[in-house]
C-alpha cells in the first residue's frame, strides 16, 4: 500500500492543524469583539409614548441614554398615517434629546398621523 499510495506527510498534518487553530482563534476573537462592541451602543433610545395632537402634528416622548458625555448623533422619529404611509419625519439630535429629558418632541406631519415610531439612532460619523 505504501508503494502504491505513498506515506503520509506528518509536517503537512501539523501545518494544517496549526493553521486551523489560528483561524479558529481569530474567528472567536472577532466574534467576541463584535458582541462586546454592539452590546453598548453610543445612543440607546426608547420611544416611551406618543400622541397625535392635530392634523399636522404628533408628539413623542423619548428616553435616551448615552455612552459618553461627548457623544454626537441623532435619532429618527417617523409618523405614519392610517394607510401606513409616512406623513412626517424628524431627526432629533443628541443635544435636543438631552434638553428634552422625557418631554414631548413635536413631529410635523403633512396629514393626520395615527402612530409615531423611533426608527433608529446613529452616532455621528457612523
Amino acid at each position: 500500500m505504501q508503494e502504491r499510495y505513498g506515506t503520509g506527510h506528518p509536517r503537512r498534518r501539523i501545518v494544517l492543524i496549526v493553521a486551523s487553530a489560528v483561524l479558529g482563534v481569530t474567528f472567536i476573537s472577532w466574534l467576541a469583539w463584535a458582541a462586546w462592541f454592539h452590546s453598548d451602543p453610543a445612543i440607546d433610545a426608547t420611544l416611551t409614548s406618543y400622541e397625535v395632537t392635530g392634523d399636522h402634528e404628533a408628539r413623542a416622548r423619548v428616553t435616551a441614554r448615552f455612552r459618553d458625555a461627548d457623544v454626537e448623533g441623532s435619532c429618527l422619529l417617523r409618523a405614519t398615517a392610517r394607510d401606513h404611509t409616512v406623513v412626517g419625519e424628524r431627526n432629533v439630535t443628541v443635544a435636543e434629546l438631552r434638553r428634552s429629558r422625557g418631554d414631548w418632541i413635536p413631529v410635523r406631519t403633512e396629514r393626520e398621523a395615527t402612530s409615531v415610531e423611533l426608527v433608529s439612532c446613529r452616532e455621528a460619523g457612523s
